[in-house]
């Protein structure tokens, strides 16, 4: 079916039934001739193509995160004496996974937030500190708000939690995963064993993990306490919708979360700081934007659990997430040291990208919408 037919007599209607649009959703939707544009994703109907990539998994956890968790998060902030923590999410209008009576095996459906301004950087690797500083500070209040679930909804928060799917890295088997990450991880090393930049006993002493590269990559996600906390996942710019002022970036939404996961909040930060900043940037703002992500956090949480920051720094303070880095940072690197190199081709000229897009056309799609 012709898209737009289909968004006219297959989407719309089940958006109404639904309620997407309110009790006079009908009457909305004639009224102002509501327009739907097409966001691409990576979800393809061909079967072995969707086994691969594990969509199920991840479309599901994106539902997830749009039906339960940010309806959750919701009530539980109007609950905490109406907290007003502004926005860190479009509006979901409707999402959901298999979504057979929409006539596509998986939907969602956002709010587009470029009719209010907010927009992709235009630079599409390495961020000022300005755009650092905002991205770390909503980061800070995403982790800061699911600690306060946590802490305040235990069990419940448990339960929301348990029900993310695990990806499980295209189905490739655990041998050529470890050859993988083992290669990837390696270019680094051999790089400071040909320019001598540090001393052997260290460099040996990291290729030892590497050996069984794989392990590593899963202990480093594997959740502990009382740090762990609901990631993002995927932290990085091509998931982070600025808003400006006189060409300033001053606010920011988080969308994408079909890599959600229950683990360190260092699997957001070591992702984000090692694939979007400059060694240069990294060198001169990291105790600075540390910082910052870190008073933002806490400050967030006494807030959002009506306690002093004093109370929380037992287990939140400065020094205890600046060891969880270290003792997680490591997982950055190991998505960097492949996805770094991908980030710095052209889209637009990438033949892998457009082989892609040409043998799997029909997709299901990630769909936006404006304001209504």
């Amino acid at each position: 079916m012709d898209p737009s037919l289909w968004v006219e007599h297959k989407l719309v209607p089940t958006m109404i039934a639904h309620g997407s649009f309110g009790n006079s959703g009908q009457q909305r939707v004639e009224t102002t001739k509501c327009k739907v544009t097409y966001k691409e994703t990576v979800s393809p109907e061909d079967p072995l193509y969707r086994k691969f990539m594990h969509t199920d998994a991840v479309f599901h956890n994106e539902a997830l995160i749009y039906t339960e968790v940010i309806p959750f998060v919701e009530e539980f902030l109007k609950k905490r004496q109406d907290i007003l923590l502004g926005e860190l999410f479009a509006k979901c209008y409707y999402a959901e996974s298999g979504a057979a009576c929409a006539g596509r095996s998986d939907i969602v459906v956002l709010e587009d937030m470029e009719q209010r301004g907010f927009t992709l950087s235009v630079e599409r690797l390495f961020l000022d500190y300005e755009h650092c500083a905002v991205a770390l500070r909503q980061l800070a209040r995403f982790h800061a708000i699911f600690y306060g679930l946590k802490k305040a909804e235990t069990s419940r928060f448990h339960a929301m939690v348990s029900k993310i799917k695990a990806q499980n890295f295209g189905g490739a088997s655990p041998e050529y995963l470890n050859y993988f990450f083992k290669t990837v991880s390696y270019r680094a090393v051999k790089y400071l064993e040909g320019w001598q930049e540090m001393d052997q006993l260290t460099l040996d002493k990291l290729k030892v993990p590497l050996e069984n590269a794989i392990q590593l990559f899963v202990d480093l996600l594997a959740p502990r306490e009382p740090l762990a906390v609901l990631c993002h996942g995927d932290f990085c710019r091509n998931n982070i919708l600025f808003g400006y002022v006189s060409g300033k970036p001053c606010d920011a939404i988080l969308f994408d979360f079909q890599a959600v996961k229950y683990a360190s909040p260092a699997i957001d930060l070591s992702f984000f700081m090692y694939l979007n900043t400059s060694s240069e940037l990294r060198s001169q703002h990291w105790d600075d934007l540390f910082g910052k992500y870190h008073a933002t956090l806490i400050g967030t949480l006494a807030h959002i659990l009506g306690c002093s920051v004093e109370e929380l720094l037992p287990d939140y303070g400065l020094e205890a997430f600046q060891k969880e880095f270290v003792d997680h940072g490591f997982y950055g690197y190991m998505i960097c040291s492949f996805f770094l190199s991908q980030m710095l081709v052209d889209p637009e000229s990438s033949r892998l990208s457009l082989h892609v897009w040409k043998k799997y056309p029909g997709c299901s799609r990630r769909v936006v919408c404006p304001r209504g």
